[in-house]
């Protein structure tokens, strides 16, 4: 029930007055200001000097906000209209005759009424004034890189088409037309470090270039300001959104303003960066986005100890255990973040001979529903759920002869099992030979993502000719470059996720996350149903493998029951 004082209308002193309730306002000051002077006995010519002193400092302070000239002399007229009346009524009988009240309100309303118009009018005209001072700066700004271009590109007669602010004030865009002649792309953006030392742009900002609507167009976008230091907190309210990976989903922040967005339906994905640039952040923040989709299934390989899925299994183990102490103790996790861990190459292995089976076994048993849908492609849902196999990190996999048959087992997943709903993310330290051996993996993994690097030519094996120079790509931790489909990169920065908000990630997320379809738990076995015996994960948990109990601490019949049943 709302009571008596929430009912209680508020008076907002702050706000400002309009057309009517100015008139009003004046009028009524002006009327008891000379009433007042005439009880006190106030000679007639100190009104005229009030209301002249009046106009002159609505003059000048007119002046100095810049407004029109006809706004500045209608405030003006006002000021004198008003000390003459008040001179005129305090030299007669006062301001109480029919004949003072009468032109009084007279001269309001018409103050009124002229106001409302003056008003519009200043409107409208500080509108054009801004439209010109903006089109005058995108001038002058326009004819700076005409003569940069041919300054520093040597290409005369380019045209400038447009030039457009970034909304987050990082930087802009300008889209140049080059002229007749086979002048390229290419042949601007390899100048492209010699065109920031011209702008001599702050160290961490630089300039990249993108493909506009026809071949003789391209777009500059240069970035005036770094982030360096910035952390951006991951959006954690935006969990409470059910997603899909049927869409892109959200990976960075861009220079721009927009959201560098990735296709983890169609495309697998390779991330690369030296320790401590922030790669193994964005991993957990793209762990959170596919936690967020309800047709997603998450599985992790890390011969590092596992260490990139155990922070998404603590919420589930906890509560599955009654872990006294713990805030999730007694809450209902039924689901880990994490679908599957394989910190071990031979668990791993098994991890990708079940992908395999399945991607094998769902082009037979879905032939039918992909019939039905008129698609070449598994449909996806939440009773039909993508895969999503992450390896962290690459230069692990590729250590020894056993992990590299990983990496082998890595692109045979990438090779045949798109269609059927299976992608793979990898992680590496770099993207050269002695780091991913196998060059399939790069070339079909059309996402790309990039958190550092240790030579330009790092950089030029990754993205292509099209790539940025270290200096231009980079300003510290948290920033990256995100590309797709050999597309030039864009410049961007990661949202920062902490080890407490995966954990309310994995509490808000897991009511919401699927379970392996029927055909697939057939095709995948025991391999699968038995993922999170103590004999498979107990040492992700400290414990001996000769203890045969379940993580939960019940004791392990042996049977490959589906854990998930077996825990609830």
């Amino acid at each position: 029930m709302t009571s008596k004082k929430e009912r209680t209308p508020r008076v907002d002193w702050a706000a400002g007055h309009g057309a009517v309730t100015g008139s009003v306002n004046a009028a009524a000051g002006a009327l008891v200001t000379t009433s007042i002077a005439h009880s006190a006995g106030v000679p007639a010519g100190w009104a005229a000097a009030a209301g002249a002193a009046g106009a002159l400092g609505t003059t000048v302070a007119g002046l100095k906000r810049r407004l029109t000239g006809a706004t500045i002399g209608f405030r003006a007229a006002c000021c004198l209209a008003a000390g003459a009346w008040s001179s005129a009524v305090l030299a007669g009988e006062g301001p109480m005759t029919l004949t003072a009240l009468g032109s009084l309100a007279v001269g309001g309303i018409a103050a009124g009424t002229l106001g409302a118009g003056f008003a519009g009018h200043e409107v409208t005209e500080q509108a054009r004034r801004a439209t010109l001072l903006s089109i005058g700066t995108r001038r002058a700004l326009a004819a700076e890189w005409i003569d940069r271009i041919a300054r520093v590109c040597h290409i005369d007669g380019v045209e400038i088409l447009g030039i457009e602010h970034w909304p987050s004030g990082l930087g802009y865009t300008v889209e140049v037309k080059l002229p007749a002649g086979g002048a390229t792309r290419k042949a601007i953006a390899d100048r492209g470090p010699a065109l920031a030392s011209d702008l001599d742009l702050p160290t961490g900002c630089g300039i990249a270039f993108g493909d506009g609507m026809t071949r003789r167009l391209v777009l500059i976008k240069v970035t005036t300001k770094s982030l360096a230091g910035q952390q951006t907190p991951f959006p954690l309210a935006e969990m409470r959104e059910i997603a899909t990976v049927n869409n892109p989903l959200p990976l960075a922040l861009l220079a721009d303003g927009g959201r560098g967005e990735l296709d983890l339906r169609q495309a697998s994905t390779l991330v690369a960066g030296p320790t401590g640039t922030g790669k193994t952040n964005w991993l957990h923040t793209l762990i959170a986005r596919l936690n967020q989709c309800n047709d997603t299934l998450v599985w992790v390989i890390d011969l590092n100890g596992g260490s990139l899925a155990l922070p998404w299994l603590h919420v589930w183990r906890e509560a599955q255990q009654h872990t006294e102490g713990s805030r999730w103790a007694d809450a209902d996790i039924p689901t880990p973040g994490v679908d599957w861990v394989a910190s071990t190459p031979k668990e791993a292995a098994r991890m990708l001979r079940a992908a395999i089976r399945i991607a094998k076994h769902r082009k037979v048993a879905y032939q039918q529903h992909m019939r039905a849908e008129d698609d070449d492609k598994l449909p996806v849902g939440p009773t039909l759920p993508e895969i999503v196999i992450i390896v962290d990190e690459g230069a692990e996999v590729a250590a020894t002869r056993e992990a590299r048959q990983v990496l082998a087992g890595i692109s045979e997943v990438i090779r045949i099992a798109r269609a059927m709903a299976i992608r793979a993310v990898v992680s590496a330290l770099r993207v050269t030979q002695d780091v991913l051996p196998d060059p399939m993996v790069r070339k079909m993994a059309s996402n790309r993502v990039c958190t550092g690097a240790t030579e330009d030519s790092e950089l030029g094996h990754f993205f292509g000719w099209r790539a940025l120079s270290i200096e231009d790509s980079f300003d510290g931790p948290g920033s990256l470059l995100v590309g797709h489909d050999s597309k030039a990169p864009d410049k961007g920065r990661q949202e920062r996720i902490t080890p407490s908000q995966i954990e309310d990630v994995c509490a808000a997320t897991t009511h919401r996350r699927p379970t392996l379809d029927a055909p697939s738990l057939d095709a995948a076995g025991e391999d699968y149903t038995d993922r999170w015996t103590m004999e498979r994960c107990g040492h992700l948990w400290g414990a001996h493998p000769a203890q045969a109990t379940t993580a939960n601490g019940n004791s392990n019949s042996g049977g490959g029951e589906e854990p998930r049943r077996r825990w609830s």
